[in-house]
This record gives C-alpha cells, structure tokens and sequence, in this order.
C-alpha cells in the first residue's frame, strides 16, 4: 500500500463483509440540526477502510473503501442510507475519487487502475501507471499523478491515456501525491516528500515548482482551489494551513490544536474552507474551519479517535468527511 501508507497508521484496521446499514436516530425537535453540528454513519461492511469522498451527480456523497480485503467505493445519502459496490480487482486499495464531468465517478488504485463507476454501481476499468492523486481539469479531463513514475497523465473520460508530461519537481525523483484543478487554470500537485507544490500549465504541461523548506516540512496532505483565487494545502508535518497564490506566494496559519496533522481540505458553500485533524494517534479529532483570511475554528468529532481523513463539500451546506479508524461517515452541518 505505497501512496495509502500514511493512511494506514490512521486506519490500523482489518477488513470484513459488507450490507447495508440505516441512518442513526438525530432530533433537535424540528428540522435542521444546529450549524456545527457533527452526525456519523456507520459503513455496513466492518474496517472497511473508508478514505476519499466527494460529491456524485446524483446528489450523494460517494467514498473509497481502501482497507486490505474490502476494495469497495460506496455512496451515502444525504439521510445518510449507505449502498456498497465491490471492485472486481481483490486487494486493489481504491484512493482518490471524484465527479467527472461526463455524470460517473472516477477514482484510482493501486493495481493500476482507472476505475470509472456509473451511479447505478457499473465499474469499468482502464490501465493506469502508478496512480496515486486524481482530479478533473479545466479541459474536462482526468489529470492523474503518478506516484513513482515523476509524471502527470491526462486522461478522456474515455479512458484514453491523451499526454504525458514529466512532473518537474525540485529534485526530480520526488512522489507525486495529490493534485487539483487550481483557480488560475492550471493544475496544482504537491510530493510525497521534498516540500515542493507545483503548478503545471494546462495545454502544455510546463512546470513551476514551489520549494517551501523550511516552512513546509515534509509531505502536505491535500489541497483544495479556494474561494479567494489561491490554492490551499494542508501541510501535516508543520501543523499549518497553507495558502497560495497563483504566483506561488506562500501564508501559513497554525492550526489552534498541537499536532493536528491536517489531512484533507475542500471549500464550503459558506465560502470557508474545512480540513480534517486526525492527529497523532488519532487524539486531535477534529474538522478545521479556516476563513480565506487565516481565521480557524475547530470542531470535535463525536467519536473519539475517529481517525478522519478527506473531506468533501455536500449538498444543502454540509461537509462530509471520512473516519477511517472508527469506521464511519461524518457529515457537518454550516
């Protein structure tokens, strides 16, 4: 499990069958519940190694099941019913996931698959080189990083391989991790390791990377196009929020709790943007609230040590998120 390695210190888990499951019993008396509010769904199958998630056409959230031995993708209702599909590759350990433009669901693994899923659950596949970050472009394609190869690959939603284009980190031997459509047109990926965020030009795939040692130390776990034109990132080892300018000009801000390790970030509705706090050994276990101009509030998960990992934009101003040690889907009302 190369590029979910970090994912598996948070998870620690061991798969099991799968079902069904119903939503938990919630009253606040009358209609919504409070904003700040945090609701949990149990996944039916148990360990099931819940990672990315992200909005469907369909108006559900739909997440990856990565632990060894489960390899679903499922989707959960905004009542929160959850349904599961089980991938035809055993021990694939499915990742990223996102809405492509053509109405399916996209997400990678690692048995080097692009994996395409119609909301009725037909999974199709097609070879992928090392995959590892996936998002959707500008020029509505999928743009893939390959975790060892130093390369970015866009593909159709045909599933057609369409370019190839050398990754340019500083130095060049570093992995590749996650990657998003930035406010400025142009494709954002940070590494493994190696402080560096880089920003690819769409078209040409030409490269400026951005070496933040010693701010940033080590890997960033996640990045999001914000609200305000920059690129934001979680930056994990150093405990910060980064923002970026399309220019490549960096702000932090200190996440409020010690050794949060933020993983995973996205832009509300409300025009804020929401990360996850696992923390070490899973104790912070919170979701982050951070204003484009730099102000944080945090949000303890009901759960304790749930272990929460990417996070997503729902429908009706929520965010959703997952918990990979608890084994469970939060959702957080704004």
């Amino acid at each position: 499990m190369q590029k979910l390695a970090v994912s598996a210190l948070i998870l620690g888990l061991a798969a099991c069958n799968g079902g069904s499951s119903s939503p938990p019993s919630f009253s606040t008396g009358v209609g919504r519940p409070p904003s700040g509010t945090i609701v949990e769904y149990a996944i039916p199958t148990a360990n099931a190694g819940p990672f990315a998630i992200t909005q469907g056409p369909d108006g559900n959230m739909w997440f990856t099941e990565s632990n060894t031995g489960t390899n679903k993708v499922a989707n959960v209702t905004p009542a929160g019913v959850i349904t599961e599909f089980t991938l035809p590759t055993a021990n694939a350990f499915p990742g990223n996931i996102v809405a492509g433009p053509d109405g399916n669901l996209w997400y990678v693994d690692e048995a080097n698959h692009l994996g395409k899923v119609t909301t009725a659950g037909t999974i199709t596949l097609f070879p992928a080189a090392d995959p590892s970050g996936l998002a959707v472009g500008p020029d509505s394609n999928l743009w893939v990083a390959e975790f060892n190869g130093m390369k970015v690959d866009v593909y159709s939603t045909a599933g057609a391989l369409l370019h190839t284009y050398a990754s340019g980190t500083n130095p060049a031997n570093l992995q590749l991790e996650q990657i998003t459509a930035g406010p400025d047109g142009n494709m954002w990926f940070d590494t493994f390791s190696g402080d560096n965020v880089v920003k690819m030009i769409t078209g040409t795939g030409a490269t400026t990377a951005f070496v933040y040692m010693p701010t940033i130390q080590n890997v960033m776990r996640g990045m999001a196009k914000g609200p305000d034109g920059n690129v934001w990132a979680c930056a994990s080892d150093s405990n910060l929020i980064a923002r970026i300018t399309p220019a490549g000009v960096l702000t932090t801000f200190a996440i409020p709790s010690a050794n949060a390790q933020p993983y995973g970030i996205t832009t509300g509705t409300d025009g804020n943007l929401y990360f996850a706090e696992p923390g070490v050994n899973r104790t912070t276990n919170k979701i982050g609230r951070i204003t484009p101009t730099g102000t944080i509030t945090e949000f303890a998960i009901p759960t304790a040590l749930s272990g929460p990992v990417f996070i997503a934009a729902g429908p009706n101003s929520t965010i959703w998120f997952t918990e990979g040690s608890s084994n469970k889907i939060g959702e957080l009302f704004l």
